[in-house]
């Protein structure tokens, strides 16, 4: 199934509440899977890549350009600058890590990062 945007900011709203200890990771993905119809494998994925862009950390799953640049833009305006820099550092890590797999490159993804590079103050 494919993740819709629509999906992705419902997922959202409830990732957040996993990362600020509100929910578990395991309530969270039921709760994206109640909400918005993501399947719970797609929303532990996503509660992960969230987490991990929150951190700075390398991400191994990888989602739609579409989903990725919402997540990237709502980090900003919802945490500010510092979680962004993390945010745009995973992304990077995800890119790289992925151009090691011999599957191609995310040339999507890194104009995407590059392009949103420029926010940063």
């Amino acid at each position: 199934m494919k993740i819709t945007i629509e999906m992705s900011k419902g997922a959202y709203e409830i990732a957040k509440r996993v990362y600020t200890g509100q929910l578990t990771r395991s309530e969270g993905k039921i709760e994206i899977n109640k909400v918005t119809g993501m399947s719970e494998g797609s929303a532990q994925a996503f509660i992960t890549i969230f987490l991990a862009m929150m951190n700075g950390e390398v991400y191994k799953r990888a989602f739609n350009n579409d989903t990725n640049k919402f997540l990237l833009e709502s980090i900003l305006k919802d945490f500010g600058q510092d979680s962004y820099k993390a945010a745009l550092s995973a992304a990077q890590k995800h890119i790289d890590y992925y151009s090691t797999l011999g599957k191609g490159n995310l040339s999507g993804l890194q104009k995407i990062v590059n392009e949103m590079r420029q926010c940063i103050i």
